[in-house]
């Protein structure tokens, strides 16, 4: 997936919701109006099994937090570059007959990082079905206190 294309991707799913997605695969109307809003062609046969993520800003790092339930730790694919978050996590299936299926069998999801980060620094940990993600920023500015005369 290239940059351009996963930002379309979380363009669109912030601005016109899953909802809308479902109905602009279902009617052109509703695509023309969506690309209208995003200013681009979204792909209506990827399959939006989109985690959800919080993206916190400290002073030294980011912090991501995404939700994979389901998913077995050392099934879990992270990757990061210098502007970037990528995951990808299979959900772990039973076995039998589904009545109903929502859960999604595998997530993914690429973020687009405010800042530049120290890729090669990144710790993730997982637990309950929660990844956290600490991205150290390639550059730390610190406040510093001026007095005044």
């Amino acid at each position: 997936m290239t940059r351009n294309e996963a930002r379309i991707e979380e363009t669109a799913e912030r601005v016109v919701g899953r909802a809308v997605i479902e109905a602009m695969r279902r009617s052109g109307k509703a695509r023309e109006m969506a690309k209208k809003l995003v200013g681009e062609e979204i792909d209506m046969d990827r399959d939006y099994n989109i985690p959800t993520a919080d993206v916190m800003d400290t002073e030294e790092e980011l912090v991501v937090i995404i939700n994979l339930p389901g998913t077995e730790k050392e099934k879990i694919d992270l990757r990061a570059t210098e502007d970037s978050l990528f995951v990808e996590a299979p959900s772990t299936g039973r076995e039998g007959k589904y009545l109903r299926q929502e859960r999604p069998a595998v997530m993914k999801r690429t973020l687009k990082l405010p800042v530049e980060i120290k890729p090669e620094q990144v710790k993730a940990r997982y637990e309950n079905g929660v990844l956290e993600v600490r991205l150290p920023k390639l550059v730390v500015q610190i406040k510093q206190k001026v007095m005044i005369e």
